[in-house]
């Protein structure tokens, strides 16, 4: 029975790994038929907790970025990205972003160990970069958020965008 459960997630997630890389393959072929950019970007952003290193990619209106940092087992946060550029020039960009994110660590008020999902809206003001958004916990190892339904998330920092 595990062994088919096990299967059964291997499975799920190589068809959405696939189906994400597909739509954008799709997007760039489309971007490159309109004569829109593809490049990467690079930065370090914080959402408070931590300071962490970005790197990500777009071609032409999609992109994908991950950040993160491991500092030891009780503090460390990763993120992953899939945007959609709802503008893009030289100087800004606005995007609106699903995202995907492990926190751990804490504030004075509480202790965190969670996994959420949730959509974002992001700026890229000459490097400076916000996001800002919220997402529904879809795992809660501490318990102190089973009565949220959505936690906000935000980012702050710079990336650099090599266009």
């Amino acid at each position: 029975m595990f062994v088919s459960l096990a299967r059964s997630k291997t499975i799920k997630v190589a068809l959405s790994v696939f189906a994400t890389l597909l739509i954008l393959w799709m997007s760039n072929i489309r971007a490159e038929e309109k004569g829109q950019l593809s490049y990467p970007e690079l930065g370090i952003t914080t959402s408070f907790l931590i300071i962490n290193p970005s790197i990500g990619y777009w071609w032409g209106r999609t992109g994908v970025r991950f950040s993160g940092m491991y500092l030891n087992k009780d503090l460390h946060e990763f993120h992953l990205n899939i945007g959609y550029g709802l503008y893009d020039s030289k100087k800004v960009q606005h995007s609106i972003n699903l995202l995907t994110s492990w926190v751990v660590g804490s504030d004075p008020g509480a202790d965190y160990r969670y996994g959420a999902t949730g959509i974002a809206y992001g700026l890229n003001y000459r490097g400076f970069f916000l996001e800002i958004g919220l997402a529904h916990p879809w795992r809660d190892d501490l318990g102190n958020l089973a009565n949220d339904p959505v936690v906000p998330c935000g980012y702050l920092g710079y990336i650099y965008r090599f266009r």
